[in-house]
């Protein structure tokens, strides 16, 4: 007799609480918590294994952000968040086993080794809680009426992965167990992202990664200063919009210039940078966002002090209000970075480290929700992954100030990194509000 093919759902989200809880509305059972999780320290960020995972995830980050980004063709300002991805595969491979398990790591460039030793410590890293900037991260486990699985892998994803368990009727409640978890990702995502997730009714399990970003440019959530002049801003499609944009805080830096970008950054008032990547003249935004013009843009040294000259450099970004969102099927870009077991339907993927029911168990598509909003007071972002199938300067008096504006006028490429230089969203502005926004960092002006 043929098998029932069934379907795996992998969740990852951007949280707006930390921990979580039962939700309201819908019907679902808290079956396991994970201990509490320490603050992150300094100290451990210099750590090897640490750094390891870091770079792990940033290689990852950069390639993923680089084949989503030409992928896309809405038209739109389009975001991703590679560290949910990267958080809801970090529970795949451990639910994983076998090949499907490797394509998964080697597309994470990580081994299972460090992967169980250290993610929890990447986890921690992105986790913030302080005057003005809240950061959460998340991880679940939501099993459907039933299903009998593995112990030791639900034991594992608590202990090594930070993961919560639910348990809710996928199969006859459907209705309500799509409630439970649209309502979890809504709470977890401050309301950012709240939508129906449509999870079968052949629905096995779901892993579940919530991210949640918010800060302010300002300790008191003062809002930036405006430009006194409207200026304009190019848009993917040559047009010209006319708008007062944002000036950001000036900072002993000068812009990095790349072979075919001008890459400078902005900080909220919790150290999260947002750089911008701005397409040199007869480049376009699709021409720089490659992983080696990401890397390099993050890595690129933004030093404003000239030892020889005795020239100081304060450039502050000018640049736009923006918000930009994404709701994708992100399948195809994994499958490109080499992971094909996890949603072959004829064979079924090896999950067997969570869930042995003698079914062939696939994933179906990777549904990624992301949205990010930039404004005049700070920003706030979220995001969700569904995979469904389951500097010191010398005395400044001997310097000359020199103040630069880098000025965003034109279609951009974004980085959002926190400080640790973890990426936790990405993506690319082809238009922009027509309020309080801030001019692409194509060029840079003195004054």
């Amino acid at each position: 007799m043929k098998k029932l093919m069934r379907a795996i759902a992998v969740a990852g989200a951007a949280a707006a609480l930390f921990g979580l809880t039962a939700c309201n509305g819908g019907r679902s059972t808290l079956l396991g918590s994970p201990q509490k999780t320490s603050a992150f320290g300094y100290p451990e960020s210099t750590e090897e294994n640490f750094l390891a995972i870091k770079a792990s995830a940033e290689n990852f980050a950069d390639e993923f952000t680089e084949r989503a980004c030409a992928a896309y063709d809405g038209g739109e300002n389009f975001v991703v968040s590679p560290i949910s991805v990267y958080s809801a595969l970090a529970m795949a491979a451990e639910c994983a086993d076998g090949n499907t398990r490797q394509e998964i790591l080697d597309a994470m460039n990580v081994s299972y080794e460090l992967l169980r030793s250290d993610f929890l410590n990447l986890y921690r890293s992105v986790l913030n809680d302080t005057q003005t900037a809240k950061v959460t991260l998340s991880n679940s486990l939501w099993l459907g009426k039933g299903i009998q699985a593995n112990e030791s892998g639900v034991d594992a994803l608590a202990a090594r992965y930070g993961v919560y368990s639910y348990s809710t009727d996928f199969a006859n409640d459907n209705k309500q167990a799509n409630l439970a978890v649209k309502n979890f990702v809504k709470k977890q995502t401050n309301g950012l992202i709240d939508q129906n997730f449509k999870l079968s009714t052949d629905t096995f399990f779901a892993l579940i990664n919530t991210l949640y970003l918010k800060d302010n440019w300002a300790r008191s959530g003062s809002e930036l200063s405006l430009t006194d002049e409207s200026l304009d801003f190019s848009d993917a499609d040559g047009n010209v919009t006319k708008t007062k944009f944002m000036n950001g805080h000036y900072k002993t830096m000068r812009a990095h210039e790349g072979k075919n970008f001008t890459s400078c950054y902005t900080q909220t008032y919790a150290g999260y940078r947002l750089f911008f990547i701005v397409p040199k003249e007869g480049f376009e935004t699709g021409d720089v966002m490659t992983s080696e013009n990401l890397a390099e843009a993050k890595g690129a040294d933004y030093g404003g002090i000239d030892e020889e000259n005795k020239i100081r450099y304060n450039t502050r970004c000018v640049f736009p209000a923006f918000d930009a969102a994404s709701d994708t099927d992100a399948s195809t870009v994994l499958k490109e970075m080499r992971i094909d077991r996890l949603f072959d339907a004829e064979r079924g993927a090896d999950l067997s480290n969570i869930c042995e029911n003698g079914e062939k168990l696939f994933c179906p598509e990777v549904k990624h929700v992301a949205k990010l909003q930039v404004g005049r007071k700070g920003i706030e972002g979220a995001a969700v992954t569904v995979l469904p199938g389951g500097a010191t300067s010398a005395d400044p008096g001997e310097y000359e100030d020199v103040y630069c504006d880098f000025v965003a006028d034109r279609a951009f490429g974004f980085v959002l990194t926190n400080g640790y230089g973890t990426t936790l969203f990405a993506g690319t502005v082809g238009s922009i509000r027509t309020h309080p926004n801030n001019k692409t960092a194509s060029y840079i002006k003195e004054k």
